[in-house]
């Protein structure tokens, strides 16, 4: 990937690529040119040939705070002055990521607050430092739940909590974070990133077509009933039986070698 970004940084360490979002002096809040450079480099995700799994981070003390005020604003009030709402508010952020194929670990270094926050919960790991902090603060801004948390939130930790979280719209920690289920685990500031890439090492050392299927299976399975997901594991199942990394794997097994994965 060779875009010149400006507020995002992207790079490569062989079949993991690091996705950083990189206006710490803002906390990284979610501009509308840091949003737009976002969205070109999840875009050309799909492109990046032998990428088995993407960390998501920030630069500086925060994860991402959020929306940008200025932004949110400056549309509030052309929208007054136009008679009213205009053009829907898009999701299209959350889609992009959530349509990634990949595993995608959120090392979430800092604070996680409103658009920043919702973000993480479209990846499918989090981990946290210990200074982190989250919020689910729509309400304080006067807005309401958006990037799809409407419906994550609830099913990674509860209806109940979530709600609590949504409408009281407080600031709790990563120790809460951790017991309520939204978080896999908390380390330490400077471990975070060794972390997550370990987490990653892992992940891409495993067939990369089943680790695709796998997501798939399991996201399939969020909306699904259950003689539908049975349905969706059979198509899936009948398809990585006929992969060469399946074949690996096994002889790879049998012959008590190291697997050479191809991904196909």
């Amino acid at each position: 990937m060779t875009a010149d970004y400006k507020t995002i940084a992207w790079q490569r360490d062989g079949h993991i690529g690091i996705l950083t979002l990189n206006q710490p002096d803002s906390m990284n809040a979610l501009s509308p040119r840091l949003s737009a450079e976002l969205a070109d480099c999840v875009d050309r995700i799909p492109d990046e040939k032998n990428l088995r799994v993407v960390i998501f981070t920030g630069a500086g003390k925060a994860f991402s705070a959020g929306g940008d005020m200025d932004s949110f604003l400056l549309r509030s009030i052309a929208r007054q002055e136009n008679g009213g709402a205009g053009d829907l508010f898009s999701n299209s952020m959350s889609r992009r990521f959530l349509k990634i194929e990949i595993p995608v670990i959120a090392a979430i270094n800092g604070a996680a607050i409103g658009g920043g926050f919702t973000l993480a919960l479209t990846c499918d790991l989090r981990i946290a430092a210990e200074s982190a902090r989250f919020g689910a603060v729509f309400a304080r801004v006067g807005l309401s739940p958006e990037y799809g948390s409407s419906y994550l939130l609830s099913r990674i930790i509860g209806l109940t909590k979530a709600s609590e979280l949504v409408l009281t719209a407080r600031i709790f920690d990563a120790g809460e974070a951790l017991d309520i289920g939204l978080l896999n685990e908390v380390t330490t500031p400077d471990n975070l990133l060794p972390r997550a890439r370990e987490l990653a090492g892992q992940i891409a050392a495993l067939p990369p077509v089943a680790i695709r299927m796998a997501k798939r299976t399991l996201r399939h399975g969020l909306e699904s009933t259950l003689s539908q997901a049975l349905d969706y594991e059979e198509l899936a199942e009948t398809h990585c039986f006929s992969t060469l990394d399946h074949q690996e794997a096994v002889r790879s097994f049998l012959e008590k070698r190291t697997p050479e994965f191809q991904g196909r």
